[in-house]
C-alpha cells in the first residue's frame, strides 16, 4: 500500500492550515514505517474534521498495514463516500480485499482506480495480481504488459508476470520474466526460488540448483526456500559427494521444515559415492558372504562421517544395503565389546546405531548367537548396576542397539547415572522420553466411544506399536491461508468462489504419532485443530512431540471415525491421510468425515492405490501362506526372508524392499501386516466423490515430478482435475501414487 499525499486526493484548500501541518507530519511519520505515530495524528485529525477523506484513508492504510484489513476497508470506503475520485484510495481498498481472499472485489477497485488515473503502473499490475488470483492468468498478463509499458522497471511487474506465465505452462517466457526481475534487483529471494522451479519443471536442475542455493543464501529462515532445495537435489544425478553437497545436506537436517525420513534416501545416494564409504559397503558385504563377524577399524571410520553419523541418528535408513551393513557391524561390535575391545573412537559410530534401532523399533534381523551374547550382555550390565559399579557407557550403548532400556529394572538407575554427553541422547531416546508418554497417557481425554470391531482391532495394533516412531518432522515457522497454499505451487488448484476462514477449525481424523496435525497446525495460519487416533499410544506419542515442538493450536482426543456421526460440530477443513482404508467400510467412514465438513469447506483424503500397491500384495500373500505372526520376532523373520528372496532375484521382493515403510517394525507392520486394509481406484474415488457431493480438486503429491509430467502430456488446465485422465495416466506410470492417493476435495 502507498502512504500517500493529498496532491491526488481532490482536495485543494484544507479549511484548516493547522490540519494540513498535522496531515504533513503524519505523512512522514508514515513514511518511515512510524504506524503507531502516524495512526494517532490521523485519529486527532478526524475527531477535528470526521469527514477528512486523507486522514480515513490513510488511517486506514495504517489498519491493513497492521493486519487488520477488515477495518481498513471500512475506513477507506467512508473516504470514498466522501470523495469518489479518489484513484489512490480505490487501489488500497483492492489491496484490502486481496489480503482477505477477495479478487473480484479487488479487481473491481483497481479498475476504478484506473479509469480515475489510468497510467499508474502499480493500479495495472495489482489488477494483475487479483485476476492472477481469480485464474485469469491470460487477462493478468495484459495488466502487468500494461505496467512494464508505463515502468519499464517495475520489478513487481516482472516477478508477477513470470508468474502468469508459469501459471500458463509458459516456462521459458516465465524464465525471463524472473531473469529481468533479478537484472534490476538480483539479492531477491523469492524471484531466485521461483526462477529455481521453473529451471525444475524444464528439468534444467543444475541451474535450479544454483538459484535454489542463492534464495536460501539470501533468505536462510525461509522454510519454504529449503524444501524447494530438498526437491531440486532429490531430481539430480550426482557424480561426486563435493564439499558444498555434504553443507547443504547437513544444513537441511537442521531445518524444522524437512522431515529425516525424507532425506535419508537422498543421503544414502550421495554417502555411495564417498570412497570411504563405498568401501566399508564392499567389505562388509564380501565379509557376510564369507561369514566373517568382524569389525576391522570399519566402526572408527563410520564415526569420522558426520552426515552418516546424522542420518541413521534421526530416520530409519529406508536402504537394504546400507540395513545389510548396520546389521553386521552391530554383531561386530557386540562381539568386540563383549571381549573388551571396543575402542573410544568407536563411541560416536555405536551411538548413532543404538538411536537409529531404537527409531526403527529394532527392526533389524538379529541372529541366535547374537541373542544369546545379548542374554550375557544383559546379565553383566545387571550385575555391575546391582553392584553399584560404574557400567561402561560403550557396553550400555551395544545393549540399546539391541533392546529397549526403558523395559529393564534398572531403566531409573541408569537414567539418574552421570553420562558423557555422547551417551546422553541415547539415555533421552531409550528411558525419558517413553516416560514422559506413559505419564501424559491417563491425561488424554476419549471424545467417542470404540464399538466397532474392526475399530477394535485396529487399536490394538497401534497401542502395540503407535504409527510411526519419529524424532523431527516437517514444521513452518508461519502459516498462510488455506487458499495461498492450494493456489500456490506445486498444487495451482481452481478453488472458484471459495472463502478462506480467517480462523479456520480443522479435524484431523486419525492423527497417529503427531505428523500429521503438527503439518497442518503450522501450516495453516491461525488455525485450530482437533486430532483424533484410536490408540492412546500414539496420542502420548503425538502430545509430547507437540509439547516438545512448542505447539499450542492442537487439541489431542480418543475416538473412532465411526461413532463421530454423534459430534455435533462441523469444521471448515477435514484432513484423514490413509486411515479410512483401514475401517471396516471406508464409504461409510467417508460419508461421517463429510457431514462433520462445513458447506464450502474442503477435504484432504489420502487412500491406497490398487494399481501400485501391487508389491504389497504379493507380500501380503506370502504372510498368508507361511503364516508369519505379526509379533515383533515374526515381522523381523519375515523382512529376513524376503530381503533373501530379492537378493536371489525376486524382482517383485525387491521391489517391496524399496518401501520406505519397510524400514521399521511399526511401519512394516502397517504396510504388509495390518489387520484391514482396502485398495481402490481412481474411478472408484470419482464414484465415492460423486455419491458424497464433493468436488475433486486435485493432488497433493510430496515432489512435484508426477504433476509435470502429467501436465506435459495434458495441457489443459482442466485435465488436473480430470480422475479419469489421471486413471488413464496411472496406468501406463503404475508408480505415480506408490504412497498413496493424496487429494483435496471441496463440499459443494
Amino acid at each position: 500500500m502507498n502512504s500517500g499525499s493529498n496532491k491526488d486526493s481532490g482536495i485543494k484548500n484544507p479549511s484548516d492550515s493547522e490540519i494540513q501541518q498535522l496531515l504533513n507530519t503524519a505523512i512522514q511519520h508514515h513514511s518511515s514505517a512510524q504506524l503507531s505515530k502516524a495512526e494517532a495524528i490521523y485519529q486527532q485529525i478526524l475527531v477535528s474534521q470526521p469527514d477528512n477523506p486523507i486522514a480515513l484513508h490513510l488511517l486506514g492504510v495504517t489498519a491493513h498495514q497492521n493486519g487488520n484489513s477488515a477495518q481498513a476497508i471500512d475506513l477507506i470506503t467512508k473516504a470514498l463516500k466522501i470523495n469518489p475520485r479518489y484513484a489512490e484510495a480505490h487501489s488500497n481498498l483492492g489491496l484490502a480485499h486481496l489480503s482477505l481472499g477477495k479478487p473480484k472485489e479487488a479487481a473491481a477497485c483497481f479498475r476504478k482506480a484506473l479509469s480515475i488515473s489510468p497510467d499508474t503502473a502499480e493500479s495495472h499490475s495489482n489488477l494483475g495480481n487479483a485476476l492472477l488470483d481469480m485464474q485469469e492468468a491470460t487477462r493478468a498478463i495484459a495488466s502487468y504488459r500494461k505496467a512494464l509499458a508505463i515502468n519499464p522497471n517495475f520489478l513487481e511487474a516482472h516477478f508477477n508476470l513470470g508468474n502468469a506465465f508459469k501459471e500458463l505452462g509458459k516456462l521459458t517466457d516465465a524464465a525471463t520474466s524472473y531473469q529481468r526481475a533479478l537484472a534490476i534487483n538480483p539479492q531477491l529471494a523469492d524471484v531466485h526460488n521461483n526462477l529455481a522451479i521453473v529451471f525444475g519443471e524444464l528439468g534444467n536442475f543444475h541451474n535450479a540448483l544454483a538459484c535454489q542455493r542463492r534464495a536460501v543464501a539470501l533468505s536462510p529462515k525461509n522454510e519454504q526456500f529449503w524444501t524447494s532445495l530438498l526437491i531440486t537435489l532429490e531430481e539430480l544425478s550426482f557424480t561426486e559427494i563435493d564439499e558444498r553437497l555434504v553443507s547443504d545436506l547437513l544444513q537441511l537436517f537442521e531445518r524444522r521444515s524437512v522431515r529425516p525420513s525424507r532425506l535419508a534416501i537422498l543421503v544414502i545416494r550421495a554417502l555411495r559415492l564417498l570412497p570411504s564409504f563405498s568401501n566399508i559397503l564392499k567389505h562388509t558385504k564380501e565379509s557376510r558372504r564369507k561369514g566373517v563377524i568382524s569389525n576391522e577399524g570399519m566402526a572408527e571410520q563410520l564415526s569420522e562421517i558426520p552426515l552418516f553419523l546424522k542420518v541413521i541418528s534421526l530416520s530409519p535408513v529406508g536402504n537394504l544395503e546400507i540395513e545389510r551393513m548396520l546389521t553386521f557391524m552391530r554383531h561386530a561390535m557386540l562381539k568386540e565389546v563383549l571381549q573388551g575391545d571396543a575402542a573410544e573412537e568407536c563411541t560416536p559410530f555405536l551411538t548413532a546405531l543404538a538411536l537409529q534401532c531404537f527409531t526403527n523399533e529394532f527392526v533389524f534381523y538379529e541372529t541366535a548367537d547374537e541373542t544369546a551374547d545379548i542374554v550375557i550382555l544383559e546379565q553383566q550390565v545387571t550385575k555391575l548396576i546391582n553392584e553399584k559399579k560404574k557400567v561402561p557407557k560403550n557396553l550400555l550403548v551395544i545393549l540399546s542397539a539391541y533392546r529397549p532400556l526403558f523395559n529393564f529394572p534398572w531403566a531409573k538407575e541408569v537414567r539418574n547415572a552421570d553420562w558423557p554427553e555422547s551417551v546422553q541422547e541415547v539415555i533421552k531416546r531409550h528411558i525419558i522420553e517413553p516416560a514422559q508418554e506413559q505419564s501424559l497417557r491417563s491425561k488424554i481425554a476419549s471424545l467417542t466411544s470404540i464399538q466397532d470391531t474392526v475399530s477394535q482391532e485396529v487399536q490394538a495394533q497401534y497401542e502395540e506399536n503407535p504409527y510411526p516412531r519419529w524424532v523431527k518432522t516437517n514444521v513452518r515457522d508461519t502459516g498462510e491461508r488455506i487458499d495461498t497454499i492450494l493456489k500456490g505451487d506445486p498444487m495451482r488448484f481452481d478453488l472458484g468462489k471459495y472463502r478462506p476462514p480467517a480462523n479456520p477449525e480443522i479435524l484431523v481424523a486419525g492423527c497417529g504419532t503427531g505428523q500429521h496435525p503438527i503439518g497442518t497446525a503450522s501450516r495453516f495460519s491461525n488455525s485450530k485443530v482437533l486430532a483424533l487416533d484410536l490408540s492412546l499410544s500414539s496420542l502420548s506419542y503425538a502430545k509430547r512431540k507437540t509439547h516438545e515442538l512448542g505447539i499450542s493450536n492442537i487439541e489431542y482426543y480418543q475416538a473412532d471415525i465411526m461413532e463421530l456421526g454423534k459430534l455435533d460440530r462441523q469444521f471448515d477443513v477435514v484432513e484423514s491421510a490413509g486411515v479410512l482404508h483401514h475401517l471396516g467400510d471406508p464409504l461409510v467412514g467417508w460419508r461421517i468425515l463429510t457431514d462433520l465438513l462445513k458447506p464450502g469447506g474442503v477435504m484432504m483424503i489420502a487412500l491406497y492405490s490398487e494399481t501400485a500397491r501391487q508389491d504389497v500384495v504379493h507380500g501380503r500373500s506370502l504372510i498368508a501362506d507361511k503364516n508369519y505372526p505379526s509379533t515383533p520376532e515374526g515381522i523381523r523373520q519375515y523382512r529376513h526372508d524376503i530381503a533373501v528372496m530379492a537378493e536371489d532375484g525376486d524382482q517383485k521382493m525387491a521391489e517391496l524392499c524399496t518401501a520406505k515403510d519397510f524400514f521399521s517394525l511399526s511401519e512394516c507392520r502397517d504396510l504388509l501386516f495390518h489387520v484391514q486394509e482396502h485398495r481402490f481406484t481412481l474411478l472408484q474415488i470419482k464414484e465415492a466423490l460423486k455419491i458424497l457431493k464433493l468436488e475433486f480438486l486435485g493432488f497433493e503429491f510430496q515432489s512435484p515430478k508426477a504433476l509435470n509430467k502429467f501436465r506435459k502430456i495434458h495441457r489443459n488446465r482442466k485435465a488436473l482435475t480430470s480422475l479419469s485422465m489421471w486413471h488413464k495416466f496411472e496406468l501406463e506410470n503404475p508408480d505415480t501414487f506408490r504412497g498413496m492417493y493424496q487429494f483435496w476435495c471441496k463440499k459443494t
